[in-house]
């Protein structure tokens, strides 16, 4: 869906404006535009799975795993990433943060130009963030932008794609690899295990 309202809003307007609306919206560029809701289960499921395995294996002590609700607001933009890390402590009322260190994107039919082109831009900007994950909702499939570890701590150009269920997810800033087996379980055209 994605489609444009004919609303202008400034972040901080915006977070005010959508507390409470049935829905799902997002700020980009300074406008509201209406996402799609009503996800597949599939999606529903790899985004969970993600959750799970982040909260299996991260100390809650140090970090907060999120599903969805809390923004980020990037410039004239506000995002609710399907899955987001950061740092734990802050203030539990707040609407957003400022500083995620890792935001999973999970495509669907109508999210892929702007999850793997415009968030993508938009993500790897933050100065805090250390791994932006965009994963296909119907086969083992996710592209990964992971700051380098060449002393320049910079965000390569292209993705890494992950393509396969017996490929791990490994993300460098924790020292943890993720099974894809275990995210795509059920889902896709590879046998089931």
């Amino acid at each position: 869906m994605n489609a444009p309202l004919d609303l202008k809003l400034d972040p901080a307007t915006f977070l005010q404006w959508v507390q409470g609306r049935e829905g799902r919206y997002e700020l980009e560029g300074g406008r509201v535009v209406q996402q799609m809701t009503g996800g597949s289960r599939n999606h529903s499921l790899v985004a969970g799975r993600f959750t799970k395995a982040f909260n299996a294996v991260l100390d809650e002590a140090l970090w907060n795993v999120m599903a969805s609700d809390l923004a980020v607001t990037l410039g004239d933009s506000t995002r609710f990433p399907d899955v987001l890390v950061e740092r734990a402590g802050g203030d539990g009322k707040a609407l957003e943060t400022s500083e995620p260190v890792l935001l999973v994107e999970v495509l669907s039919p109508s999210s892929v130009a702007r999850d793997l082109n415009i968030k993508a831009t938009e993500y790897l900007a933050l100065p805090s963030l250390e791994a932006y994950i965009v994963a296909s909702q119907d086969e083992p499939i996710v592209w990964i932008w992971q700051r380098g570890t060449d002393g320049t701590h910079d965000f390569p150009k292209l993705p890494v794609e992950i393509n396969g269920r017996d490929q791990p997810i490994n993300l460098r800033f924790f020292g943890f690899a993720i099974a894809m087996q275990s995210l795509y379980r059920g889902i896709g055209t590879a046998p089931q295990s």
